[in-house]
């Protein structure tokens, strides 16, 4: 049975009584100014004891707190202060956004953001019981008991868009069933890529397709010669635009029919709008379009990547199947997505409303609490105690971080050196597969816009797949806008700042302060396996030629993206890199 932590009282978030801000706030403010000295936003930064100090504008800052790996800040949200004429006092959020150079309606922007992610997760402490332990829970009970969200954006939360009951709602953290909503299109304003004749009756069950159906045939629509296409979409999405002007007007044209709820019950993953089913948990997960805004993006979908999403993951299992590393000494398990519908293409609601089917984690045949989300490893409990901490107990510090990085980061790394291919390896689209919390395997998932490569370093270049055949936008892309890179330097940068920056460094941040291995030893023991890899394998010169190792690599600027919306080029910031001097330290 789970164990929850009642102790929190059901009400208004009570503010810390030192700074008059609530734990929600607190956070949101730690993760911004942290996020502001990763980027190089901040200006004049200077150490002082135990912490630093910096210009924001006009304004000084400080607060205790280091510089970790790959140039993250890790600051004690509590200690976070403002200078002001006769000292010092604790630093507000409004003090930070009103030091910000930002475009007036950028700001404004962000500040509904960061204020709806403290809201949110205030909401969560206050009406969502807490577990006190997570490390046993399996896989689907784990995805709702992430309530943490993003370790580093400090929108984490936002999901702006949502009320406070949609959130209650359709949030993963309470855990409701909600069904789909049943739109039927014309063919004239839909694309879709299933398997086969059978995908409905399949996935929906022979008697509820033949209700869905009898419905349609009420409407004068026969679906069994095409003359229609079905397209389930999220209900709080159709609530949005069940008034466009667009939807009414395909409506009184007689080119869209809405049937209402069908299907089975489903609930959020903690992604949102990728649902897993809650009858039925071998049945796929159904990637769903929301116009919800949560950390840096509007959580539609990109419309190019929606019918080729069976064909990316066909060409993935292609690779890996014909690679024995693959298959026996870095096994690498796959959640295919493998069928795509959307509605829309070319109109005003261009990526609002679609569909990708996706494998489930049940459907593998391993038990549930053999399954954990990458991104819990790196999370602590209430009482203060690592989630890891029984499995690190029971197994090891140094025998289980070494089995972690042999069976989670040398699948990935081989796939982008040997085959020329990355994955968007963030904490929430790999699985650890594991006995009692031992290392086993890795799962990965989410690919239609989540892989790249670059094809002069495809291995087996005659798999790759020709999506120009799915979808003419692909004839003639430029390289470096959908998943066909121009260089090595972006694919390193993918598989890097996914798996490393913003993954594996929150995880050598715990080992140093609660396991005592200090983060350089982290990485020095990351390379040294990196390195062992490539003369095991023959893979050294390919592996230089990524420069994995260069003194300072790129990193996703992710708040810069939300003060400086308008920029043109690309949102990185440099960073050093720990694995530059790892192998001699």
């Amino acid at each position: 049975m789970p164990v929850y932590d009642l102790a929190c009282p059901l009400g208004k978030a009570q503010p810390n009584p030192e700074t008059g801000q609530t734990r929600g706030a607190l956070r949101v403010l730690r993760q911004l100014c942290e996020a502001l000295l990763s980027e190089g936003c901040a200006q004049d930064i200077t150490w002082h004891d135990r912490g630093l100090r910096w210009q924001l504008g006009d304004r000084s800052f400080r607060a205790s707190g280091r510089c970790g790996a790959f140039g993250r800040y890790r600051l004690d949200a509590d200690s976070i202060e403002m200078a002001q004429e006769y000292g010092w006092r604790p630093a507000a959020l409004e003090d930070v956004l009103s030091a910000l150079k930002a475009p007036a309606a950028a700001l404004a922007a962000l500040r509904v953001d960061l204020d709806r992610t403290a809201h949110l997760d205030d909401l969560n402490h206050q009406r969502i019981p807490r577990l006190i332990r997570r490390h046993q829970l399996g896989i689907a009970d784990m995805e709702r008991a992430l309530h943490e969200g993003h370790p580093y954006h400090p929108c984490y939360k936002a999901r702006s868009g949502f009320s406070d009951t949609d959130h209650l709602r359709f949030g993963p953290e309470a855990g409701q069933r909600f069904r789909l909503i049943g739109l039927l299109f014309h063919p004239d304003l839909i694309k879709q890529n299933l398997p086969d004749d059978d995908f409905w009756p399949r996935e929906l069950g022979q008697p509820e397709w033949n209700r869905i159906q009898g419905i349609a045939a009420d409407q004068g629509i026969d679906l069994g010669t095409g003359d229609f296409a079905l397209l389930p979409v999220h209900p709080w999405q159709w609530d949005q635009l069940a008034q466009d002007p667009l939807i009414l007007a395909w409506q009184s044209g007689g080119q869209l029919v809405m049937i209402g709820e069908i299907g089975d019950h489903y609930s959020a993953t903690q992604s949102v709008r990728t649902l897993m089913n809650a009858d039925q948990p071998q049945r796929a997960h159904v990637k769903t379009a929301l116009a919800m805004r949560n950390t840096s993006s509007l959580r539609t979908l990109i419309p190019e990547t929606v019918a080729v999403a069976p064909v990316i993951s066909d060409w993935l299992v292609k690779v890996i199947a014909a690679d024995p590393l693959l298959q026996d000494r870095y096994p690498l398990t796959l959640l295919p997505e493998y069928a795509g519908i959307i509605a829309g293409r070319g109109t005003a609601l261009e990526g609002h409303l679609a569909a990708i089917w996706r494998q489930s984690p049940a459907s593998l045949g391993l038990a549930d609490n053999q399954m954990m989300p990458f991104n819990a490893l790196s999370l602590t409990e209430g009482d203060g105690q690592p989630l890891i901490a029984p499995w690190i107990a029971t197994h090891g510090r140094d025998r289980w971080l070494a089995q972690l990085i042999e069976t989670a980061v040398l699948p990935v790394w081989h796939l982008m050196v040997a085959h020329g291919i990355g994955l968007e390896a963030h904490g929430q689209n790999l699985i650890l597969q594991h006995d009692n919390g031992w290392p086993t395997g890795i799962i990965a998932r989410d690919f239609h816009d989540g892989v790249e490569y670059v094809a002069p370093l495809l291995s087996r270049p005659e798999l790759c797949p020709d999506l120009a055949a799915i979808d003419p936008v692909f004839a003639t892309a430029p390289l470096d806008r959908f998943h066909a890179l121009a260089c090595g330097d972006g694919l390193r940068e993918l598989v890097m700042d996914t798996l490393f920056v913003f993954n594996l460094a929150d995880l050598s941040d715990l080992m140093q302060r609660q396991f005592d291995l200090p983060e350089s030893r982290f990485w020095q023991r990351l390379r040294a396996r990196l390195d062992r890899y490539a003369a095991d394998h023959g893979q050294a010169q390919r592996m230089a030629a990524l420069a994995p190792f260069a003194p300072q690599i790129h990193a996703e600027s992710l708040i810069t993206r939300k003060i400086d919306p308008d920029r043109t080029g690309t949102y990185r910031h440099l960073i050093d890199n720990p694995l530059a001097t790892a192998k001699d330290s």
